[in-house]
């Protein structure tokens, strides 16, 4: 009897190990077709930019831009773009991306695994700066936190860590960049002596910055960079576009982020977080006047990930939303989230259509003066864009309008 209790007991154990490895190896089926298997559409885009601006706002959800939706009342620059869809954030690294791997996803074209800096399985990752730097056209990198943080230090070196700061520091120096903006730290410090030369100014104030009229700056602040009054982020995109654009007709690259959006979301700090937002919407719209007058030119906005896990309550009114003790509560984490996020894309003024427009005053014949000038924008050949990409279809869609 002994006997044949001791067989069923062995019978349920290997059943029982039998279950656990079926409930694994669907697990981990489940878990492989996530996030192992390509999800970019690889969009075809038969238009060219000479130039191309991505501004990334970092940790920016759909919920983020509802939230600035109803502090201002009315819709954002970005919500205006003709172009709109909604972005796959996840990295080769269960359960949600970080920034690194998100800026390397839309700075080559490849996944890779958190903390890594365009660099997967023991290579380095061609980026989309590099890229354009080796065509003959000016890149520029703006942030608002440390300049060797993970989105710009993905579009300018590679590393095996986000951490090694130090290195990320020495190839973004020598990696030819014309524009360089934000926050200083300890890895740049060190390099001080290195950074002026012959066509490239060191800037560590506005002030300085602003009178500069070096082919090159790299500037780096020991202070926050304000988000309201005179020298904010889109006091920054709008020095970077001077500097890019000046005497260059090979075109450029720039990508500008809005860095602490994340950091106020993973506080779940509603005012800060609706700062930082503002102010990187005030970026977006310098980038796309810039575009409209210039022509020639994209401009694309995007998150890297969602931070936070923000759910605005569907009756929620401004008040709601200003009683920061009430709308902090509206945060649901304090991490990352797999949730997708939104793009915009203004391409409008790529080729604008020049024509002859009275200016309304009258030569001492009396005939009208007339300038020629702007007088409107061909078909938006994106208005057929997908309207779900992968993050890694942002790089490809980059690439075809650069190249």
């Amino acid at each position: 009897m002994k006997q044949v209790d001791q067989k069923k007991q062995k019978k349920v154990l290997w059943i029982t190990i039998a279950v656990i490895l079926c409930v694994c190896i669907v697990a981990s089926a489940i878990l492989f077709s996530i996030y192992y298997v390509d999800s970019s559409v690889k969009p075809q885009v038969d238009d060219n930019a000479k130039n191309v601006i991505l501004l990334i706002g970092d940790g920016m959800g759909e919920e983020h831009i509802k939230a600035g939706e109803l502090y201002e009342g009315s819709l954002l620059t970005m919500q205006k773009f003709p172009t709109q869809g909604e972005v796959v954030t996840r990295s080769l690294t269960p359960p949600f991306t970080d920034s690194a791997a998100a800026a390397t996803a839309m700075a080559t074209g490849y996944k890779t695994y958190n903390s890594r800096i365009s660099y997967k399985d023991g290579k380095n990752l061609t980026t989309i700066a590099e890229e354009a730097m080796a065509a003959g056209k000016k890149v520029g990198v703006v942030a608002t936190k440390s300049i060797t943080d993970a989105t710009p230090a993905a579009f300018l070196a590679h590393a095996k860590d986000r951490d090694m700061s130090d290195e990320i520091a020495e190839q973004m120096l020598v990696s030819g960049v014309d524009v360089l903006f934000g926050l200083n730290d300890d890895s740049m410090r060190k390099l001080a002596s290195e950074i002026p030369t012959s066509t490239r100014d060191y800037c560590t104030s506005f002030e300085e910055i602003a009178s500069s009229s070096a082919e090159q700056i790299v500037g780096l602040f020991d202070e926050a960079i304000p988000t309201l009054g005179a020298n904010t982020l889109s006091y920054l995109t709008e020095k970077a576009l001077d500097v890019l654009s000046k005497n260059n007709d090979n075109g450029f690259f720039l990508m500008v982020e809005g860095s602490k959006i994340d950091s106020y979301s993973h506080d779940n700090d509603m005012e800060g977080m609706l700062r930082e937002l503002r102010a990187f919407d005030e970026a977006v719209s310098t980038a796309k006047s810039w575009a409209s007058k210039n022509g020639d030119t994209a401009v694309i906005v995007v998150a890297d990930h969602e931070t936070g896990n923000l759910t605005i309550p569907d009756d929620a009114t401004m008040e709601d939303l200003i009683d920061y003790e009430k709308s902090d509560n509206w945060f649901k984490s304090t991490t990352h989230t797999n949730s997708n996020v939104r793009y915009f894309i203004y391409n409008v003024g790529s080729e604008p259509v020049y024509g002859d427009v009275p200016t309304g005053e009258f030569d001492d014949q009396g005939n009208q003066i007339y300038v020629n000038a702007i007088t409107s924008y061909k078909e938006d050949t994106l208005k057929d864009f997908p309207e779900k990409i992968d993050n890694t279809d942002i790089y490809r869609l980059i690439k075809q309008l650069l190249f």
